[in-house]
């Protein structure tokens, strides 16, 4: 009788198995096609021409699939998800500051103590503030970190862009660049935050230094300390107006590496622990806490000056310090090679998130 009762619930049990795999395989089944059919509703709407546009001209000769009604048509669908967009990164920056005491407060503070803990490291251990090559150790420390802490936030954010938006995903038609951008401008929100940081030192920094130089020019006018202080006075200029345009240049690098970190991870999980390891290299590899000329001489100048060449983010960085520490207007092979890293990565993003994007609903 035993043997009877364990054979009918091995039945029953087996039976009860294979309806949950036929069950499984039903629903993956019907997401794929509702993603399937919204794909396709999707590019029917491309297909059609903007409202306005006639079919004569340029569009006409183009053709159908031309570039120029790709993009208006692509224009059309970003304006038609603009408000989604909106609701992501408003979203996406009150969750990050969600049950805090100090809220956006942290923003600033966040890269004042982080600051302030590498000045006393390097410039009061290592001396590299008093060293001479560095005209104000804090301005021009808080620059990079300030500039690497928003590159650092948004890629890590973008990472699990894709993943972590896999039900949206898998019931309703939504462009899939909408995830991965809206975390590079919940980022940038933080970054103008973290600009308030940087400038509380920029005028600590000006204040002092101009303190001391009035002082030792009423001691020794002519002392050879008192022309380093005068030559070193951090000062507030126009040049800082050019800020601005680096940072729109770090963004748009930002959206292209996000776009293809946020691809990326969805076939390959463990880029999720491998860009961590990449971030703290980078790290390193950019003149944040050094100043380049600690290599000049050193049997690391060659390999160091050819990360430099291919670094972006040592031309974003160097950029900003050239505008805010040394009241200079960049020069213009910098301003090209700034446009060309932004621009160029965000082709590399686009195209590979637009190559991979119809098979993220196979590993989501």
């Amino acid at each position: 009788m035993n043997w009877r009762a364990a054979a009918s619930l091995f039945v029953v049990s087996a039976a009860c198995y294979k309806i949950y795999i036929i069950q499984s395989a039903v629903a993956r089944l019907s997401a794929v096609k509702i993603q399937i059919i919204d794909t396709q509703a999707h590019k029917g709407y491309n297909n059609r021409s903007a409202p306005g546009v006639k079919k004569g001209g340029i569009i006409k000769y183009l053709g159908n699939g031309g570039v120029l009604l790709k993009i208006v048509n692509s224009i059309k669908v970003f304006k038609h998800y603009s408000y989604l967009l909106q609701q992501l990164v408003s979203r996406d920056f009150k969750v990050k500051y969600k049950r805090s005491v100090l809220g956006v407060a942290w923003s600033v503070l966040n890269p004042l103590f982080t600051m302030i803990i590498l000045n006393v490291v390097f410039s009061q251990l290592f001396g590299l503030g008093r060293s001479g090559a560095i005209k104000s150790y804090p301005v021009y420390l808080l620059t990079g970190i300030v500039l690497f802490n928003y590159f650092s936030e948004a890629t890590n954010l973008c990472n699990g862009a894709v993943v972590g938006n896999f039900n949206l995903l898998t019931k309703v038609y939504i462009p899939k660049y909408i995830f991965p951008l809206s975390k590079v401008l919940s980022a940038a929100i933080n970054l103008l935050f973290s600009l308030l940081a940087l400038y509380i030192i920029v005028f600590e920094e000006a204040i002092r230094t101009h303190i001391e130089a009035a002082n030792a020019m009423a001691v020794a006018p002519k002392a050879k300390e008192t022309l380093v202080l005068v030559a070193n006075q951090v000062n507030i200029s126009w040049t800082h107006l050019l800020l601005p345009y680096d940072l729109i240049c770090m963004i748009i690098f930002c959206i292209g590496i996000g776009l293809f970190l946020s691809a990326l991870t969805v076939f390959f999980r463990d880029m999720f622990y491998i860009w961590g390891v990449v971030l703290t290299a980078w790290n390193y590899l950019t003149p944040i806490m050094y100043p380049e000329s600690i290599i000049a001489g050193s049997r690391f100048e060659p390999f160091m000056s050819a990360v430099y060449k291919i670094n972006p983010l040592y031309y974003f960085i160097k950029y900003a310090r050239t505008a805010v520490l040394d009241n200079a207007v960049p020069s213009w092979q910098l301003h090209v090679a700034c446009l060309v890293c932004a621009f160029a990565m965000l082709i590399i993003g686009l195209l590979f998130f637009r190559k991979k994007q119809d098979k993220f609903i196979y590993y989501i």
